[in-house]
């Protein structure tokens, strides 16, 4: 899981490692990355977006509810 984590959240690392400026991300291209790592499989997609891991690097929590 821990692979997967790190190719979701691309997004987020992208411009922030690279000139220490903070990079913009709508929920909908993170759920689209998310997507991109996992397939279709919407389960694995929400246990993706709410991993303690994606939480910290987005510095929020993001609560999935059905």
């Amino acid at each position: 899981m821990k692979e997967r984590t790190r190719k979701a959240f691309h997004l987020l690392r992208r411009g922030a490692v690279a000139g220490g400026k903070k990079v913009q991300t709508t929920l909908g291209e993170l759920v689209v990355a998310a997507y991109d790592t996992v397939g279709n499989e919407v389960k694995d997609v929400a246990k993706l977006l709410a991993s303690p891991e994606l939480g910290r690097a987005a510095k929020s929590r993001i609560v999935l509810v059905q």
